[in-house]
């Protein structure tokens, strides 16, 4: 067998004819298996003692194992670090996945005594003596794993079963996990700061559905020397020590940091890291409202009148700004009166929006500009609203922006004139207005849009403007979005 890589798309395991490729195939350096039986035990032995082994020459070359099952199923622990053990030095490359709602369990006893392993059942007992001796020696070795993902809840019960792997890392660049148990985060930290020097990208996915500690986001945050990209998902807690964590020791190396459903992160601490991280090439911060935890993350313009931003080279954008002024709207969408002053107008013209436009005018390198909410929560009851016709219920988008750009021409979009490289804007949850003079604007200035978010409502009449892209820029896609509309619904609403 030439080929150097093995791949079981559909899951369907023929042991006997997977142990023989593995065997002849010496120069086997990518295993990939989309259905891995994680609740085979056997199979699993056989397949971790096969990888360690290598071909029939005897020597592994493994670089890249991806073991992926999507499907409910039942783990061991037991089983998992037995394959890790016996994954060979060699590995550059480590990926282990199980679906959500799946998780690795503790072997109860008897578990593995109907499990035919290859072996004589005489002096058993002793044979697996030694296997646990082996594996507790090849856990002490090094690896050369540079990346490391694991997906779905492969903790068990007691913890990070795949913790005592990091300190055989110490080349590990790249890690990407799912955390499920609450004191999961400061072992992972500690473990990352002592055995994983390297380390500089890293991406969390916390699922644990409570909140943390300022410190030991901080502590995570510490654990790296020099973060180059880091990504955080649903960490609820952040303070000013996780900020000051942040900036005060990657400030020079961060390149990107996206931050999804993490609240806590405020409007100074999104400007402190704009104003501060110069290789800032992708920044995210954005939060939906009306789950547990649905404080929302913005940048209020205020923030960035006197401190400039000095990530000059930042491609991608995902921020919600506001705090800016806008008489020009009356009602919100409820039909109530916008009142403050904000809306009274003491804030004179478009000053305030001229300063965000300049600011963002800057950014002659971006690419991506996402300024409106990700998608409206449809799901949520108190979203809809009776109207005078009966059975018909309206939907409110509660999270329709009214202190944003408004992006037209004389507010000053034409400060954003040096964004050439801009492929998607996405407005969508903005009051803007935006009319044929703008969209001409757009087409002329930005010649490498490939995206508009925001133009085009669902079910709405087709607006001039957005006729004329259809006729002269067929090229920009102009996917519909979804505004307040009426629906009917059973009496459960009522």
């Amino acid at each position: 067998m030439r080929e150097s890589r093995a791949r079981n798309v559909l899951g369907l395991v023929d042991e006997e004819l997977l142990m023989g490729v593995m065997a002849k195939s010496p120069r086997l350096s990518v295993f990939v298996m989309a259905g891995f039986p994680f609740d085979h035990d056997q199979l699993i032995r056989r397949i971790a003692d096969r990888i360690s082994s290598g071909g029939e020459g005897g020597v592994s070359e493994f670089k890249k194992l991806e073991l992926v099952n999507p499907h409910y199923g039942r783990a061991r622990v037991r089983s998992i670090e037995y394959l890790l053990s016996r994954c060979p030095p060699s590995l550059e490359e480590l990926l282990l996945s199980i679906s959500f709602g799946s998780r690795a369990e503790l072997d109860s006893e008897g578990d593995f005594q109907d499990i035919q392993l290859p072996q004589q059942e005489q002096g058993q007992e002793q044979e697996q003596e030694q296997d646990e001796q082996d594996e507790h020696e090849q856990m002490e070795g090094t690896w050369k794993l540079k990346k490391l993902s694991i997906g779905g809840d492969l903790g068990g019960p007691g913890g990070l079963i795949w913790l005592p792997l990091l300190r055989r890392c110490s080349q590990l660049q790249n890690l990407s996990a799912h955390l499920f148990t609450d004191d999961s985060l400061e072992k992972l930290s500690s473990a990352l700061r002592s055995s994983c020097p390297d380390l500089n990208e890293l991406s969390l996915n916390c699922m644990t559905g409570g909140s943390q500690a300022d410190e030991q986001i901080a502590m995570l945050i510490r654990s790296s020397r020099a973060w180059k990209n880091l990504s955080l998902s649903f960490f609820h807690g952040f303070g000013p020590l996780s900020t000051a964590a942040l900036i005060h020791q990657h400030s020079t190396t961060l390149e990107t940091l996206v931050l999804t459903e993490c609240d806590g992160f405020c409007s100074e601490d999104i400007q402190t890291v704009l104003s501060s991280c110069v290789n800032l090439r992708s920044f995210q911060a954005m939060t939906s409202s009306g789950t547990e935890f649905s404080s929302t993350v913005y940048l209020d313009a205020s923030e960035m009148v006197d401190s400039p931003w000095v990530c000059l080279g930042l491609e991608k954008l995902k921020l919600v700004i506001t705090g800016i002024a806008r008489p020009d709207l009356k009602k919100d969408q409820y039909g109530r009166r916008l009142t403050g002053p904000l809306h009274d107008g003491t804030i004179q013209g478009y000053e305030m929006q001229q300063i965000v436009y300049s600011q963002l005018g800057n950014l002659t390198r971006l690419q991506e500009l996402w300024l409106g909410h990700d998608k409206p929560d449809l799901d949520d009851e108190e979203n809809y609203h009776p109207t005078e016709v009966d059975g018909q219920w309206r939907y409110i988008d509660p999270d329709e922006q009214f202190e944003c750009l408004e992006f037209s021409l004389r507010s000053g979009l034409n400060l954003l004139g040096g964004l050439t490289e801009l492929r998607v804007l996405n407005m969508d949850r903005m009051n803007i207005r935006v009319g044929l003079s703008e969209v001409q604007w757009m087409a002329s200035k930005w010649p490498r849009l490939e995206k508009i978010v925001g133009l085009v409502v669902q079910g709405d009449a087709v607006p001039k403007y957005v006729q004329w892209l259809y006729d002269h820029r067929p090229d920009i896609e102009l996917p519909p979005v979804m505004g307040n509309f009426t629906t009917a619904f059973s009496s459960r609403l009522v």
